[in-house]
């Protein structure tokens, strides 16, 4: 999915959803909250270059097949359609191929992230029958995001820690009860270029590999 466009839409349903006004989140219960979920992830391919002895040097392509996800989040519904959340995730995408100038170099691996975020909400209660919209913003803080490159012969890994970075949230809410909720949402998540380190089994780094997946995901929310 295109940044600009998904970013794009956003805005304009903010503002289009901005219109109805306040009295459309009288309804919304207050409290805490706590949610659990599977995702389904999508990582565009990269092209990046490896400085040290692994042997792949520049001008590398990798591409990647349909990642899974999985995180938690516990958070807190003000009353007034607005909510905050501190979410945990961790996803991996496998990689497809590792090619250079049409040579195919590997195709066991993957690019895993583990993040903690920080994110806000606004859920228009009212606006629709039966379900809850809701748009959303968040900050994540990268615990660790490592790319791994393996061949028959040689098992590497690259990583690196304390990045920061975006996530933009567009999903609904369907009531199954007084407490729980069926949620599902589309997530893009914007790292963009990392340079990582050398972690195991090869020196040197990779000169910025771009991150920036975009996961579906299913879950279950509990009131409390």
């Amino acid at each position: 999915m295109n940044f600009r466009r998904f970013l794009g839409l956003a805005v304009v349903l903010a503002c289009l959803v901005g219109q109805a006004g306040p009295s459309l989140a009288q309804t919304e219960p207050r409290g805490v909250y706590a949610t659990v979920y599977g995702q389904a992830s999508w990582l565009g391919s990269t092209s990046f270059n490896e400085v040290g002895n692994a042997g792949f040097g520049s001008g590398l392509e990798a591409s990647f097949n349909t990642g899974f996800g999985l995180g938690a989040n516990i958070g807190f519904q003000f009353g007034n359609g607005w909510a905050t959340e501190l979410e945990w995730n961790y996803r991996s995408h496998p990689l497809d191929s590792l090619t250079k100038g049409g040579a195919t170099l590997a195709t066991d691996g993957d690019f895993a992230s583990n993040i903690l975020f920080i994110n806000g909400l606004r859920r228009f209660v009212g606006l629709t029958r039966g379900w809850t919209p809701y748009l959303g913003l968040g900050v994540g803080w990268v615990q660790e995001i490592d790319l791994d490159l393996n061949t028959s012969s040689n098992q590497r890994a690259w990583s690196e820690q304390g990045k920061f970075g975006v996530q933009f949230i567009a999903g609904g809410e369907i009531p199954l009860g007084n407490a729980w909720r069926l949620v599902t949402d589309v997530r893009f998540l914007a790292l963009g270029g990392i340079d990582m380190p050398a972690e195991s089994g090869v020196t040197g780094r990779l000169s910025k590999p771009d991150y920036n997946p975009v996961s579906l995901q299913v879950g279950l929310k509990r009131l409390f």
